[in-house]
């Protein structure tokens, strides 16, 4: 039997697993913390630390399997980090992490200079400090040395390490703001226009497709073949839709972790004034000839984190058997008439009303209050803010199923308030690391293997009474209490 090895490059975890080619089956899996280094509001991702735990992990992985049996290495990664490399193959020792916000006047620059829809109209996206150019300005002017440097994504920096290959995937290199998404080349009009040769960003391959091999000294460290192709799947929440078989049309996908994700596939992108106003992000998909429009919120799993941290509770606990009594407790209807509300700006705010200032907020405590409801709050103001953004990006093409994946699908109160507060049915995708197995897919489609895409399915389906009631708590409660921070947040 051939294997493969997909690798996720995730903002909270890393995860590295042998999959067998016949089904995708993960026969081993290592999973380690992304390293990290915190200083003076910064977040970097810590590349030495990265490439050790990577070598280790895959060196465990093999797991005693011949290693010509292991066809390929494919890589997924958070969209819009990126490394500094040079000719000599040194490289930056950190990466910049994804939401970290050193871009902001760069990127607020260009609404200033009312260039934004121009720029949309090249690059599918609209300008945020989170994307890959913006980040490359601040480390200029932060006097990093870009004499004959190439940016590499996330994804493709680990490729390259590999290989010794420099190229960008296509899903990666959509969400620099330096790509112009019909061409498929770098943008000359933009990188001119921010004083960046375009040099500096290389070709293009598509996503999953072999871009060379292990080299002898990652051979040697791993225990993998030097014939071991390498490979790029592409941004982790595209790669994590094709796991759980995301169709053109008629479906839509909520990708949840640390952030969260809304996202449909079509076959042109919109690179309209109306898409463009709603904030929507299009990309190259990570299959061919497809597109992706995608959204998302900045802070999911995330804020559960928060709280667990915050309260003291063990994380596992909230997310296993404190949950579930929470479940419970929903179907019961013990948090009716005197629900919380909480706004998850715990890392500024996602579309329709981008922010990277806004601050998140709690409202309705009282000396009855108790950490349950709390917690419930957070899983409710969790769904709102999921219905903000779902209703905005909303429309006749958006079709009726929604899927999900992440760990949202293994809580059963986070999939019932989707359900109830969309009132629509919502389909759990129970795909155990949905990132890592879209990986191999991808780059075994590519090598002409013919893997069923199969995984299990838990439907949710609404309470029309609760969701009648939720749909008036949205519009009275949290829409204007949303609505309340925004303008005392103006007005500070």
């Amino acid at each position: 039997m051939d294997y493969a090895i997909g690798i996720d490059v995730g903002t909270t975890n890393c995860k590295v697993a042998l999959c067998d080619l016949s089904l995708c089956n993960i026969v081993h899996l290592e999973k380690f913390p992304t390293p990290n280094n915190r200083y003076d509001g910064y977040v970097d991702f810590n590349l030495n630390a990265l490439k050790k735990k990577i070598i280790e992990a895959l060196r465990r992985c093999r797991n005693g399997i011949d290693a010509d049996r292991i066809r390929f290495i494919s890589v997924a990664s958070v969209g819009e980090s990126g490394v500094l490399v040079y000719p000599d193959g040194s490289h930056l020792d950190s990466s910049i992490a994804w939401f970290d916000t050193r871009g902001k006047e760069y990127a607020d620059s260009v609404y200033e200079n009312n260039s934004a829809l121009d720029y949309y109209q090249i690059t599918g996206i609209p300008a945020h400090a989170n994307y890959g150019l913006f980040k490359l300005l601040w480390l200029r002017d932060q006097r990093a040395n870009l004499q004959d440097a190439v940016w590499l994504p996330l994804g493709d920096f680990v490729a390259w390490w590999f290989s010794g290959v420099m190229a960008q995937d296509d899903s990666l290199a959509s969400r620099t703001f330096a790509l112009d998404l019909l061409d498929r080349r770098p943008s000359k009009r933009v990188l001119e226009d921010f004083g960046i040769p375009v040099s500096m960003f290389p070709r293009l391959i598509g996503s999953g497709s072999v871009r060379g091999y292990v080299l002898p000294g990652i051979a040697d460290l791993t225990g993998l073949s030097a014939h071991c192709g390498v490979c790029v799947a592409g941004h982790d929440h595209m790669v994590g839709s094709v796991a759980c078989g995301l169709k053109c049309k008629g479906e839509i996908l909520n990708s949840t972790g640390t952030s969260e994700g809304l996202l449909t596939i079509g076959e042109k992108p919109d690179l309209s004034v109306g898409s463009f106003e709603k904030r929507i992000s299009n990309g190259r998909y990570v299959r061919p000839g497809l597109y992706s429009h995608y959204a998302s919120l900045p802070t999911a799993g995330y804020s559960l984190e928060w709280a667990a941290k915050v309260l003291n509770i063990d994380s596992a606990q909230l997310f296993g058997s404190i949950s579930e009594e929470l479940y419970a407790q929903y179907l019961g209807g013990k948090f009716d008439g005197h629900e919380l509300m909480f706004v998850p700006h715990l890392r500024g705010s996602g579309p329709p009303k981008r922010n990277l200032q806004a601050l998140g907020g709690l409202y309705g405590i009282k000396d009855s209050s108790s950490v349950d409801d709390v917690l419930f709050s957070i899983y409710l103001g969790l769904a709102f803010e999921f219905k903000h953004l779902f209703t905005h990006m909303a429309g006749e093409e958006m079709g009726s199923i929604l899927k999900v994946t992440g760990p949202a699908t293994r809580s059963n109160i986070w999939m019932q308030l989707k359900a109830d507060v969309l009132g629509m049915e919502v389909q759990a995708c129970k795909v155990d690391e949905a990132v890592v197995r879209g990986a191999v897919l991808i780059a075994a489609s590519e090598m002409g293997y013919n893997i069923p895409v199969e995984h299990d399915g838990v439907v949710y389906r609404c309470n029309q009474e609760r969701s009648d009631y939720y749909g008036r708590l949205y519009v009275e409660g949290y829409v204007p209490f949303y609505e309340a921070i925004a303008k005392l947040e103006r007005g500070i």
